[in-house]
């Protein structure tokens, strides 16, 4: 799925007397995943890029032209211009407007230019996966018509196999790679019982309020050791460190989000059906001290909290977001504020002491009733960069947070 929000339905079944309400039976989610598959070398789907690219380019220099990124005007002056200097099918010369007219939505300071073999985006009219005797293939369309590839699904996607196909991105990344969006709707009960919460940091990653912690020593060693071997290489400048620069990007990662996968699962295993989590948008523009800023802003809460949800759903849990105001300062004994010193919390008024990040996780759990029905889930995204123009930095595919367990998986 590309780099971006993602909207998810939620329907709750009610049951009406002739003049009010009286109960919510469950939540339906419609869930969205990815898989993604490599496939071979086609000489069509190539040239398709390639025009497929130039069709974008010529949108941005009207848009950026004449000022303007609204989606009508841009197609009302490029649609059929483009129908006759490429060989595009219909669909593909929209779905190359539509990609345009983001990248001039992110307002660059200077005017994109797309790469060549630019990221191809399928609708259903465009695209199909289907299954026949011989095995799964999907059908695209090319400046040459429509071409079937069989391909090969990884034992790890077949759970997502009868899941409903609805779109899919083409990217070439030293091959060709299609990622297939699939979705799901799933009906989470209403009422379910336990509640766990689940306080995330970064001395410890994760603090449930069941005792479960997952510390964070080994991952902070790791991120320093990466940050002092890009600081070593990018100080020489030479073709060799650049060489080794571009071979261990993105390995740090990668490495971290295999951790917050393992981190998140162990989680969801809780025997709780509620699982209640800290809303923490915002949470960059927190006031911190110089030492702490890169932690900060190269630890991955997001990517945890996000990995927790989707899994939390798919097995029958109902995730709940709460308000953090107060959860680290106030006592989960006796609910007055007390202090916190360092990694631990001393309450005032009744002496009642205890970790202070499993003090927050319990608040957390006991804040559950104070908000309204906040179910979510979310989904993993594909590696894709956002905008994948000459003008703007290269953005992170995925965010990527610090946090390890007693139980070590490293």
């Amino acid at each position: 799925m590309p780099n971006g929000s993602h909207k998810f339905i939620y329907e709750m079944n009610l049951a009406f007397t002739s003049d009010r309400f009286i109960e919510i039976k469950n939540i339906n989610i419609s869930m969205k995943s990815v898989i993604k598959i490599k496939i071979p070398y086609n000489k069509s789907l190539v040239e398709t890029m390639k025009q497929y690219s130039y069709s974008a380019n010529k949108v941005i220099d009207f848009g950026w032209n004449i000022q303007t990124n609204n989606k009508r005007e841009l197609h009302d002056l490029t649609y059929y211009k483009i129908r006759q200097e490429t060989e595009l099918p219909a669909q593909l010369v929209c779905s190359s407007r539509d990609k345009a007219v983001e990248v001039l939505k992110s307002k660059p300071r200077t005017k994109p230019i797309l790469k060549e073999h630019f990221t191809i985006r399928y609708d259903a009219r465009s695209f199909s996966f289907k299954c026949n005797k011989e095995g799964y293939y999907v059908t695209l369309s090319t400046i040459y018509g429509r071409v079937k590839i069989p391909i090969e699904i990884p034992e790890y996607y077949w759970k997502y196999l009868d899941w409903k196909p609805c779109s899919a991105d083409l990217i070439y990344n030293k091959g060709l790679f299609l990622h297939i969006v699939l979705s799901k709707d799933i009906i989470t009960p209403k009422f379910l019982d336990g509640f766990l919460g689940v306080d995330v940091g970064i001395n410890n990653i994760a603090v449930t309020s069941n005792k479960q912690f997952f510390n964070s020593k080994q991952i902070k060693r790791k991120k320093l050791m990466f940050k002092h071997l890009r600081a070593k290489l990018q100080s020489k400048g030479t073709l060799s460190s650049k060489r080794l620069l571009k071979k261990i990007s993105g390995r740090e990662n990668r490495w971290m989000t295999w951790v917050n996968h393992n981190i998140s699962k162990q989680i969801v295993d809780c025997k709780e059906g509620n699982i209640v989590m800290e809303n923490i948008k915002g949470i960059r523009n927190a006031k911190v001290r110089k030492q702490q800023r890169f932690w900060l802003h190269n630890w991955s809460f997001y990517q945890l909290q996000r990995f927790i949800e989707y899994k939390g759903v798919i097995n029958g849990k109902r995730i709940i977001k709460v308000n953090p105001y107060h959860t680290s300062q106030t006592c989960s004994h006796c609910g007055q504020l007390g202090s916190r010193s360092k990694s631990f919390f001393v309450c005032s008024h009744c002496d009642y002491s205890l970790n202070a990040d499993l003090n927050g996780a319990i608040n957390i759990a006991s804040k559950h009733h104070s908000m309204s029905d906040d179910a979510s889930a979310y989904v993993t995204k594909p590696h894709i960069q956002a905008y994948e123009h000459k003008s703007t930095s290269r953005t992170i595919a995925c965010e990527v947070m610090d946090k390890v367990s007693k139980n070590p998986i490293l």
